[in-house]
């Protein structure tokens, strides 16, 4: 009896000892941000030895500050960051190589960061977030993004308990995606195009349209759109039901009438419950309430839109949709049209007049606040900096973040 009272002991001290002797990740100092971006080439040693990723924060009041790592035991660490995304006012993402190197017991690739308490949890099992494509969420709290090349969905309810699943089936991929209010998801690979209900039915074009092709979007209700000459509105009925709907109908009975295209990008119109296409010197716009198309000609063509992804970042993106404007830069990125969203008329920024060099993916927005954010070479002095393209066209730029070293990626969080 006493050798087992003994044992029973001599585990409970090895236990708490073990438990002591963790120093994991605790914090990022992230608080108050509602921006963050990336120097290239910032790296610098530290007394941890790791390299610093040259991710730096920004408050409502222009300050700066890096994003670094605070453990256990309440030491400041610096980890190697190579994406950031927004998730919510509350929550982000980050993707990285996190680990304490003097405790290599637990190493992450992707964490979620509480913005208010700034406290980190590990996702695991996600090692490949794709970086380049846009984050979704629907009506139950779940996000979803692409790791390895498949959607998965992340349910934070519990930070502490926090569970990700795969939701296509083995063999699916999609290399660009869409997800709507009730959680079905419209995804592309290559040529092939399905939607996916929750319960996990699949869907093809030909199947749900009767089409081969349709540009889909979703709508301001939070259910997605397909227009094929027509506009087809997409309903889920059961977990595995999905329903497409005729909403309006071109006339095929008048010459040149209009119609909906089929293979352009649709963007949103916030402040009028209607989404935009660009074809030229034409938008054609869909208004989601009253079930209209119609076409606003204008007096000068505008850049083709190449993919909206919201307040993405990526690399092939050149348009961007603010709660007032949406502005779409030209294949040079010298050139930046803006389109009102109350009465579309058009106004031209020349960049290179104002005195600015953009980049691509250093241009991020949010559909509900006004103002372009960006980060570029500010001809003047051969500073770069982040700044903010104002809805009448000024540029304001951030001292504070002036450096000689190129800003490589920015992301708007708020």
């Amino acid at each position: 009896m006493k050798k087992l009272i003994l044992l029973a002991l001599v585990c409970a001290m090895a236990g708490a000892c073990s438990k002591e002797s963790e120093d994991r990740l605790r914090k990022a100092t992230v608080k108050g941000a509602v921006m963050a971006y990336q120097s290239s080439g910032g790296t610098r040693a530290t007394r941890a030895g790791s390299d610093f990723s040259g991710f730096n924060t920004v408050d409502a009041a222009g300050n700066v500050k890096p994003i670094r790592f605070i453990t256990d035991r309440g030491d400041t660490l610096d980890m190697q960051i190579s994406a950031v995304k927004s998730l919510s006012e509350r929550y982000m993402l980050l993707k990285g190589s996190f680990h304490n190197p003097q405790d290599l017991r637990f190493y992450y690739n992707t964490l979620l960061v509480d913005v208010n308490t700034e406290y980190i949890y590990a996702i695991e099992g996600v090692k490949n977030l794709d970086e380049d494509l846009p984050v979704f969420s629907d009506d139950y709290g779940c996000w979803y993004f692409v790791s390895s090349g498949t959607v998965v969905k992340l349910n934070a309810s519990n930070p502490d308990n926090l569970t990700v699943e795969s939701c296509l089936a083995e063999g699916q991929s999609a290399n660009r995606y869409w997800v709507s209010a009730d959680g079905v998801i419209y995804y592309e690979y290559g040529l092939n195009s399905k939607f996916k209900c929750p319960g996990g039915r699949t869907y093809t074009f030909e199947e749900l349209l009767g089409v081969s092709s349709a540009s889909v979007f979703c709508g301001h209700s939070g259910v997605f759109y397909a227009a094929a000459g027509d506009i087809y509105k997409i309903s889920l009925q059961g977990p595995n039901t999905l329903q497409a709907q005729v909403v309006w109908k071109r006339d095929l009975e008048t010459w040149n009438s209009v119609y909906a295209p089929y293979d352009k990008v649709y963007c949103p119109n916030p402040k009028r419950k209607e989404h935009i296409a660009v074809v030229y010197n034409s938008l054609y716009v869909f208004n989601e309430e009253l079930n209209e198309m119609r076409e606003i000609k204008q007096s000068e063509s505008i850049p083709f839109i190449r993919e909206y992804c919201g307040w993405e970042s990526a690399s092939w993106t050149n348009e961007f949709v603010t709660s007032e404007s949406l502005f779409i830069f030209d294949e040079s990125y010298k050139k930046l049209y803006q389109i009102s969203l109350a009465d579309y008329s058009v106004h031209m920024v020349d960049m290179v007049q104002v005195g600015y060099e953009v980049g691509r993916g250093t241009v991020s927005c949010s559909l509900d606040s006004p103002g372009l954010s960006f980060a570029g070479l500010r001809y003047a002095d051969g500073k770069n900096v982040v700044g903010m393209i104002n809805e009448d066209g000024t540029i304001t730029a951030n001292e504070k973040t002036a450096t000689d070293t190129p800003i490589v990626s920015l992301v708007r969080l708020n």
